[in-house]
């Protein structure tokens, strides 16, 4: 009697090589320092919320590297985290387009809708700083 073997999407998703405590780890540390000089300690702080919680949400919706597949969207979730936290107008609304497509496991969206709001403060923020300094600008011209 044959027994039926599991698909190749639901192994992917079962097998996960990754130990969180050190995917955080790794984010933080090049989240944390790279983001520092462009945007100052709250900018750090805040792009860096924002990279841990798309991390989190990736993590805990299953979206890891499949091996042997090229995309740019294949990537861990740490490296969903620190895309958003470093290239946000790339980042933000590829994972947003994309995340139900790359998903392999069912979970809470508490995480999506967390990224979905920092990720929405941090582009007011940027867009407000933009303002001001066009205006400041042609104020001093």
């Amino acid at each position: 009697m044959d027994t039926p073997t599991p698909d190749a999407k639901a192994t992917a998703a079962s097998t996960n090589p990754h130990v969180l405590w050190r995917q955080v780890l790794g984010l933080v540390l090049w989240v944390g320092l790279l983001s520092l000089p462009s945007g100052g300690p709250f900018g750090a702080v805040l792009l860096l919320t924002l990279g841990g919680v798309t991390f989190a949400d990736a993590w805990k919706s299953g979206i890891y590297k499949q091996p042997g597949k090229r995309s740019f969207l294949n990537i861990s979730p740490m490296a969903w985290g620190i895309a958003m936290a470093l290239l946000l107008i790339v980042a933000y609304p590829a994972y947003l387009l994309n995340r139900n497509k790359l998903r392999t496991k069912e979970s809470t969206d508490v995480f999506y809708w967390a990224t979905v709001l920092l990720g929405a403060i941090v582009i007011g923020l940027l867009v407000l700083k933009l303002t001001w300094r066009a205006g400041s600008a042609v104020g001093a011209s």
